[in-house]
């Protein structure tokens, strides 16, 4: 066997190091799925009536506290001008010939 050979053969055999990882998240994650679809089917919800009791009361919630007025804010209208208060002039000094 020449030694190209054998290198191409042993560069075509899987490494255990590259991804170890992997295979334990595969098993891992399987098993969980596993069970979380035995314990889906195991564990089913109770399935409650189409129709309410009529024997038990119905439950409303009323409640005295008022929530805060509604604020409504005009966005067509434009913006006010700055007031005579708020205008600073910078003066500049005029240079004399």
């Amino acid at each position: 066997m020449s030694r190209r050979s054998a290198m191409f053969m042993h560069a075509r055999q899987p490494t255990g190091s590259a991804l170890p990882l992997r295979g334990y998240f595969l098993s891992v994650g399987g098993a969980l799925v596993c069970l979380l679809l035995l314990a889906s089917w195991v564990l089913q919800p109770p399935t409650h009536p189409a129709e309410p009791d009529p024997a038990l009361p119905s439950i409303r919630i009323h409640s005295d506290v008022k929530p805060p007025e509604r604020v409504v804010i005009d966005t067509n209208q434009s913006l006010p001008g700055p007031s005579d208060k708020e205008i600073v002039v910078a003066h500049r000094p005029v240079a004399s010939d």
